[in-house]
């Protein structure tokens, strides 16, 4: 049965993993590749393009993917720490406070931004009538979130504006 049809929607995740061969890590990792990584580069191949940027994805080289699934599990991971191997070959040429720091995700300056001078800035260029004649945001979802930001009685630093 299809998804498209009110179907299982993990059959195709589960039809990649059947066909799966090796170890744990190894199953997931040829999962992963086959599902998720294929969605994900398709998301940052449009937002790329989207911006005029032309972006390449270094550690998906064919020779080097299909020559990293022949690597033992032991060698791939110690403890709950992964890409030892990576970070080891990188040692000599990357401080170690980078190699070993916590995974961080991208951050975006909406702090900076709500914080000082640029507010009122960054105010008027969400409610000019280029950007709502668009159609992305709520006048009213964006006085709101002004309002509330600075009376302080929330922060709106780091939120997510894609509901507004």
């Amino acid at each position: 049965m299809s998804n498209r049809s009110g179907g299982d929607a993990y059959a195709g995740s589960m039809n990649y993993w059947n066909k799966s061969s090796g170890n744990l890590l190894h199953r997931l990792l040829y999962t992963d590749i086959k599902t998720y990584l294929v969605e994900l580069l398709m998301k940052q191949d449009q937002m790329s393009m989207a911006a005029s940027i032309e972006s390449r994805v270094p550690f998906l080289d064919h020779k080097l993917v299909e020559f990293t699934a022949t690597v033992p599990a032991r060698y791939s991971i110690q403890g709950l720490s992964g890409k030892s191997i990576l970070k080891s070959a990188a040692e000599d040429l990357l401080p170690k406070s980078v190699i070993y720091r916590k995974k961080m995700g991208f951050p975006t300056p909406w702090a900076q931004w709500l914080a000082g001078e640029t507010l009122d800035d960054v105010e008027r260029r969400l409610l000019d009538s280029r950007s709502l004649d668009r159609g992305l945001f709520k006048t009213e979802a964006i006085q709101h979130l002004f309002t509330e930001h600075r009376a302080r009685r929330r922060d709106h630093g780091n939120r997510n504006l894609a509901g507004c």
